[in-house]
C-alpha cells in the first residue's frame, strides 16, 4: 500500500471534484472494465467463494478507515467492512463507500431478476473484481450466507443473489459489490503498524448508508486521535514507549 504525507484536512469536504475524480480514476477504470465483461455473462457463471460458512456472533462489524496518508487509488479515503474469519488464512473485507456509475441492471441484462435494477453497484476492492457479492438484511439465517452482525448478511452465492434482489422490498437495504479487499497473513497487521488504518467497531447497517461520500470523513473524525494529542517519542525511546502529550 502506498503512503504519502497529506496536508492537514486534505480530502475532506473542501476537496475539489477534479481531485476526487483523479484519485478514483484507476478504480473506476477497473470497475468499468469488469462491467464490460459482465455484460455478456449470466449471473450463474460466476465463481462464488465457499469459505464463509461459520455463523458470526458479533453484535457489530469491524471497520477499517484509511488514514489520510494512504495514497493508493484503490484504498484512498476508503471505509472497509471486515468479513468474519474464514477457513482460509486470508483477511477479507469490502470497501463500502465507493459507488460506481454502473447499475445492477446493466451488469446483468440477461437476468430477469436483475435486469431492471437501477441501484448502482459498489467497488468492493481490487481482488476478483468480476465476482459479485451482496450485503442484505434478513430476519433469519440463510444457507450460503454469512451473518456480519445483527440481521445483516453477506452472500457470494449466485442463486441467492438473484433471490435476494427478486424478493427485496423498497428500503429493505441491499448493496451489490464487485470485487473485494484481501490481505495475506500478517499483511494487514503490518499496514496498521505502519499507520495505514484506523480500526473501529460499528453497526452493520453502516453498509447501507444513504450518503456513502460522508462515511469516510465522519468515521475518520471519530477514529482519529484528538488534534490536541501529539504522539512523542521519549529521548532514546522506542515506538513501544510512545507517550501521549496534551497540547494546550
Amino acid at each position: 500500500m502506498k503512503f504519502q504525507k497529506a496536508k492537514p484536512g486534505s480530502g475532506h469536504r473542501g476537496e475539489t471534484s477534479v481531485k476526487k475524480e483523479a484519485r478514483n480514476r484507476i478504480a473506476l477504470m477497473e470497475v468499468q472494465k469488469a462491467a464490460s465483461l459482465l455484460l455478456s455473462c449470466m449471473l450463474a457463471a460466476f465463481w462464488a467463494p465457499k469459505a464463509y460458512a461459520a455463523e458470526s456472533k458479533r453484535a457489530q462489524v469491524e471497520i477499517l478507515i484509511a488514514r489520510d496518508e494512504v495514497s493508493d487509488p484503490y484504498f484512498h479515503h476508503s471505509v472497509v467492512v471486515m468479513l468474519p474469519e474464514s477457513e482460509s488464512q486470508l483477511t477479507v473485507g469490502l470497501i463500502i463507500n465507493k459507488p460506481t456509475r454502473v447499475t445492477v441492471g446493466k451488469l446483468f441484462p440477461d437476468s430477469p431478476e436483475l435486469k431492471n435494477q437501477t441501484d448502482h453497484a459498489y467497488f468492493g476492492g481490487p481482488v476478483e473484481i468480476r465476482t459479485p457479492s451482496v450485503v442484505f438484511r434478513s430476519q433469519k439465517a440463510l444457507d450460503n450466507a454469512v451473518r456480519l452482525s445483527g440481521n445483516v448478511y453477506l452472500t457470494f452465492d449466485p442463486d441467492l443473489i438473484s433471490s435476494v434482489f427478486q424478493s427485496a422490498k423498497p428500503g429493505s437495504g441491499l448493496r451489490l459489490f464487485l470485487g473485494r479487499a484481501q490481505w495475506a497473513p500478517g499483511q494487514l497487521e503490518n499496514e496498521i503498524r505502519m499507520g495505514g488504518w484506523y480500526k473501529i467497531e460499528a453497526d452493520g447497517d453502516l453498509v447501507f448508508s444513504a450518503d456513502p461520500d460522508d462515511l469516510w470523513p465522519r468515521l475518520h473524525a471519530r477514529a482519529a486521535p484528538s488534534k490536541y494529542i501529539r504522539y512523542r517519542l521519549p529521548s532514546g525511546g522506542s515506538y513501544r514507549s510512545t507517550r501521549k502529550v496534551l497540547v494546550m
